[in-house]
């Protein structure tokens, strides 16, 4: 007899925790996700400009963390393309409108 009522109480407290586990998972409450303000040209010509300057390939290097002086030129040299001209060249050779000013994730 004992057995049934641990087994209910078992039974009773996986139900209560299933369901608190349900309320938690409310569509309404989830976040909205808002429209990019940066269109697909701009992030493409960014993606370009991240692998010509040799970032790309220091942070996916083994060497990430210790070749501190090869990633800081990395970031000088995207710096550089991300603010020239060139960038401009590149949205517009996507299909964007230049003079691009966002960049994707800033």
């Amino acid at each position: 007899m004992s057995k049934n009522i641990v087994a209910s109480v078992l039974f009773a407290s996986a139900a209560l925790l299933a369901g608190n586990a349900m309320a938690n998972d409310n569509p309404h409450e989830q976040p909205v996700n808002t429209p990019s303000a940066v269109s697909r040209a701009e992030v493409l010509a960014d993606l370009q400009i991240y692998r010509e300057s040799g970032l790309a390939a220091v942070e996916q290097s083994e060497t990430y963390g210790y070749d501190s002086a090869r990633r800081d030129a990395a970031k000088a040299r995207y710096a550089e393309l991300r603010s020239s001209p060139y960038y401009a060249t590149l949205v517009k050779r996507f299909g964007g409108s230049a003079p691009a000013t966002a960049v994707a994730g800033r």
